[in-house]
């Protein structure tokens, strides 16, 4: 099996909910040595879920975190959302909020900047629940308005479902925080209620059996706080018959303890009390401590209010011993999931520790390379740099066949300059010149510091008659500056000496021809260009 087909066969797992054999997959598909960095970022995208869902949080987030990384410097913002809605979830399971509500904030940033809107839906719910997690009720209400507004705007049932079925348990949520402060919480129930109904009816539309236990799970939890429990037996039974027939053992051990708590509610504490005990004997029971708790805590109640006084005092011990385990293994996970975190962390700036440095080394090598190649005064091109790319410019043209001229450049009287104005006048009209040099070339070209007063400009793809034409215009240019800004009665011209490249000419033969013309522009006068003739005597 290929590794795009354990990717996409631990996808599918992981729509149907069978995370085992999908996180077996991604696990698979990230050892391959032919696997990809964009397929680990998948693998691990998918094992960010799967981990989450099999209890797996320091593995879920250790995941998440590295696929996270791999699609933030590769900008994709779709993926980078899905992973901080996971990775959100998991960090508000385990209590640690201000870190679930920072990939919250990401997943929505990355949703909208990817304008993709079924993004914005799951942040936005993600976020509702990290919220209400926190103990903002109305800002997690806020945001599942937001979300059920936006899901209904998508008609896609699934996000539908989960927009009603999410704010009808914030509103649950909410209700059982006010009955803990004696306050009247019947508001909330009944807005909580009215959307489970729907969202019932929606599972039941789609035919998803799943999503109407949950949802009639939820709907039993309303009804009793509303003290309708006629109809949440009838819901209970309905719920319970789903999960039962489709094996979904956690849900059908939470109706039960709803069950037995509207039992209880109607005053049968013996008959409750039998049915909390038969729970307690159940072994699944084991693998939640939040039900086991609750169970442990109503038995307490119920035998204290009997008079039981040593089977209450018994379940009190065991209650306190699972209350207390629970707060060791959340306070030891929340301990090694924020270590892994910063374990991941530290590994990345240390890579762009190292990055930082090969690229500060790279800068000094070009740093170096640039000082070596170029004149400190002018920042030109210097004879090292004119030994390294004038070859390759000969040959590059002879190959094209394409013109190549060169032209010897030298100030008229520049020592009278120095003598007159001093060195520093004629630094500044070097600079100057350099200044100009750069106006008349291109970035296929090549202006070269010569030494002292004289420089060498290399055309390339350029004729004789063009590359004398440019000379000119830098010699009017050089007349009309106002070299007494620099130093008053300062005045300066130059000559040229021009040569276009003949066919298997050396180097030494070029520039001495282009050296010639620049001699007979000299003696002819100054301040002019000369073009020099081809020599068929000085080819080689």
């Amino acid at each position: 099996m290929s590794v795009d087909d354990l990717l996409s066969n631990s996808k599918r797992a992981s729509s149907q909910g069978e995370h085992c054999p999908g996180a077996d997959q991604a696990e698979e598909a990230l050892a391959r040595p032919e696997a990809t960095p964009w397929q680990q970022a998948i693998a691990r995208e998918l094992l960010t879920l799967h981990r989450l869902r099999l209890g797996d949080y320091q593995a879920s987030v250790k995941q998440g975190l590295l696929a996270l990384e791999y699609f933030t410097a590769s900008g994709d913002l779709l993926a980078q959302s899905n992973v901080h809605c996971t990775l959100a979830l998991a960090f508000s399971d385990t209590a640690l909020n201000e870190a679930a509500l920072h990939h919250v904030l990401g997943a929505i940033e990355a949703a909208r900047a990817c304008a993709n809107p079924t993004a914005e839906f799951w942040a936005l719910s993600r976020s509702s629940l990290v919220h209400g997690a926190m103990g903002d009720a109305v800002r997690s209400v806020e945001l599942g308005k937001q979300a059920l507004a936006l899901a209904e705007a998508l008609h896609d049932p699934e996000t539908s479902f989960t927009a009603l079925n999410n704010l009808g348990d914030t509103y649950l949520t909410i209700a059982r925080a006010r009955l803990s402060r004696n306050e009247d919480a019947s508001q909330p129930f009944k807005d909580g209620l009215v959307l489970m109904r729907e969202a019932v009816g929606l599972a039941q539309e789609q035919e998803n059996p799943f999503q109407e236990a949950i949802a009639r799970t939820n709907l039993v939890s309303l009804l009793i706080g509303l003290g309708r429990y006629d109809e949440a037996r009838e819901q209970g039974r309905q719920g319970k018959v789903l999960a039962k027939v489709h094996g979904y053992r956690s849900l059908e051990v939470d109706i039960d303890a709803q069950l037995a708590e509207m039992v209880r509610a109607d005053g049968c504490f013996d008959e409750a009390t039998a049915m909390m005990e038969a729970q307690l004997a159940d072994p699944d029971v084991n693998d939640e401590p939040a039900l086991l708790a609750k169970l442990h805590r109503s038995l307490y109640e119920m035998h204290k209010a009997g008079g039981r006084f040593a089977q209450s005092l018994a379940h009190h011990e065991r209650l306190h011993a699972v209350t207390l385990l629970m707060t060791v293994q959340t306070a030891g996970l929340q301990a090694q999931m924020l270590i892994n975190t910063i374990e991941i962390e530290q590994a990345r700036h240390e890579v762009e520790k190292s990055q930082l440095e090969v690229r500060m080394e790279r800068l000094r090598a070009e740093e170096l390379d640039d000082q070596a190649n170029t004149d400190p005064l002018t920042r030109l091109s210097n004879r090292r740099a004119l030994d390294r790319e004038l070859p390759w410019m000969m040959g590059r043209a002879e190959k094209g066949r394409r013109p190549l001229c060169a032209a010897m450049i030298d100030f008229d009287h520049f020592k009278q300059v120095n003598d007159d104005h001093g060195h520093a006048a004629g630094d500044q009209v070097l600079t100057v010149m350099a200044s100009m040099l750069r106006t008349i070339t291109r970035g296929t070209d090549l202006a070269v510091r010569v030494g002292g007063e004289e420089f060498l400009l290399v055309f390339a793809e350029t004729s004789l008659a063009e590359a004398t034409a440019a000379c000119e215009r830098l010699l009017t240019s050089i007349r009309g500056y106002d070299w007494e800004s620099l130093a008053p009665g300062l005045t300066c011209t130059v000559s040229a000496g021009v040569a276009a490249l003949e066919p298997h000419e050396s180097v030494s033969v070029w520039l001495s021809r282009a050296d010639s013309a620049l001699y007979e522009a000299k003696h002819n006068g100054r301040d002019r260009v000369h073009a020099a003739k081809p020599d068929a005597a000085t080819i080689c």
